[in-house]
């Protein structure tokens, strides 16, 4: 009969000794995700690039497609964006934290007025989707991975060719039977 009461007590003991644990880690989480939301909508959506490296560790590591970069070469691509496009702005319509990770989508809009990231000006509007996966270490950004659609942009800017394919020869020489 006392094993009863022993087990409910070790449980009840057991409980409550994790849920501050797991408090803890949401209020974590939920300050990551008021990091994340301050650095793009602020930082990067207001052009504040001065405040940049304050929302980041001094090993914050970039991953991109290719290769991965540094918090300097980070900022100056940011840099390159505000460059190229001035009016820059951006909403964020989900930010999801798990962990010490914060996913953020949003969009961003702007008028490519200025030569940058590569691009000539073209004084035309862009509206582009984005998301970014952000991993925290100390309350500040450490890692970023990345994504949006650059032929989305490329398109909207009106230096992608869009048109119909090129059409194929009708004789092909390399067929002896056409």
């Amino acid at each position: 009969m006392l094993k009863k009461p022993a087990l409910v007590l070790s449980l009840l003991l057991v409980a409550m000794m994790t849920l501050p644990c797991q408090a803890q880690s949401a209020s974590e989480q939920e300050k990551n995700k008021a990091v994340a939301r301050e650095f793009i909508e602020e930082v990067i959506g207001q052009g504040k690039l001065e405040e940049y490296s304050d929302f980041h560790t001094a090993d914050f590591v970039g991953h991109g497609s290719e290769r991965d970069f540094t918090l300097a070469e980070d900022l100056a691509a940011a840099r390159e964006e505000r460059k190229a496009f001035p009016d820059l702005q951006g909403a964020i319509s989900h930010i999801v934290a798990e962990g010490d990770l914060v996913v953020v989508r949003g969009t961003a809009w702007g008028t490519n007025t200025q030569p940058g990231m590569g691009l000539p000006a073209t004084g035309k509007p862009i509206k582009i989707s984005a998301m970014t996966l952000f991993r925290f270490k100390g309350g500040k950004i450490a890692e970023e991975w990345g994504g949006f659609s650059m032929l989305s942009l490329l398109k909207q800017l009106g230096l992608l060719c869009t048109g119909q394919e090129p059409k194929l020869p009708s004789h092909d020489p390399t067929n002896p039977r056409r």
